[in-house]
């Protein structure tokens, strides 16, 4: 169990270790938790589950999150093979998720139920949160790797993904009427000289 209220309480945070002591474990349950895959594009969902967990063990992430518009909790489990219940060998145990809205963050099992269909709830989670899975994980999370690519995108992509995070839309817009008042300007101005 990780509180990262109080990590976050000054607005940014790094996990830092050496290989192997678990960062990328964290920021993947993070990303699964809120989009059904990990933070890397070549990782897959298979690394969430531990090799050293018994087959009947059920792996999955349970992640309370506060945002603009509410608190929310999300419980989501990764696809698996377990023992079947009757007979030999193993059955796929398919994905899951549930997602509810939270009164306060101190009560996580008292909540409404928003959704319990993989679909719908991610598009609940992507609609709550404002990014979708790539853009959080280039913004918020910068997993190792994941910023240089961002940093390389299409100039274009890297804008509007900008404004979508930073709420710039508002200067671009300005931007655009300062450009038009300029023409106009300079118009009346041509205008005024060809009179004289």
């Amino acid at each position: 169990t990780i509180d990262f209220a109080e990590l976050g309480a000054s607005g940014i945070f790094l996990l830092e270790g050496p290989t192997g002591a678990g960062k990328s474990t964290i920021i993947d349950a993070i990303v699964f938790a809120l989009y059904g895959k990990v933070a890397s594009k070549e990782a897959s969902e298979d690394r969430l589950r531990s090799g050293h967990a018994a087959p009947t063990d059920e792996t999955f992430v349970d992640l309370v999150i506060e945002c603009g518009s509410g608190i929310y909790r999300v419980r989501r489990t990764p696809r698996f093979e377990r023992p079947k219940k009757h007979g030999t060998g193993t059955t796929t145990q398919q994905a899951s998720v549930t997602l509810w809205r939270l009164g306060s963050a101190d009560a996580p099992d008292d909540g409404e139920v928003m959704s319990t269909r993989l679909d719908e709830a991610g598009a609940e989670l992507t609609r709550i949160i404002g990014l979708d899975r790539t853009q959080f994980v280039q913004t918020v999370v910068l997993p190792q790797g994941e910023f240089a690519s961002f940093l390389r995108a299409n100039p274009e992509d890297r804008r509007g993904l900008l404004q979508k995070v930073f709420g710039t839309a508002v200067y671009d817009q300005l931007q655009q009427r300062l450009e038009r008042m300029r023409v106009e300007v300079n118009r009346s101005v041509e205008e005024a000289r060809l009179a004289l």
